[in-house]
């Protein structure tokens, strides 16, 4: 991909702070899926402490690679939808 646009030289590369703002929101991403997790097994299938801690970091590992991608669709949309 080119650095520039050829026709009006748009800089398509974005800033450090881009990154660090989608981090934030992969945060709050994955603290909700947790705290959501934590309430299913807990209070709906109400099963012991130790697989309902075991549930909530498998549901925390296996949509990191979901809430990578999120955060920055996420984020790159609240602030550069009008660009």
């Amino acid at each position: 991909m080119d650095k520039r646009c050829k026709e009006c030289d748009y800089k398509f590369e974005v800033e450090p702070g881009f990154f660090f703002g989608a981090m934030f929101v992969s945060y709050a991403l994955a603290c909700a899926q947790m705290i959501a997790s934590l309430v299913i097994t807990w209070g709906i299938l109400e099963i012991p402490v130790i697989y309902m801690f075991l549930c909530v970091v498998l549901m925390a590992f296996f949509t990191s690679a979901l809430n990578f991608r999120l955060s920055r669709s996420i984020w790159i949309y609240m602030f550069y939808k009008d660009r």
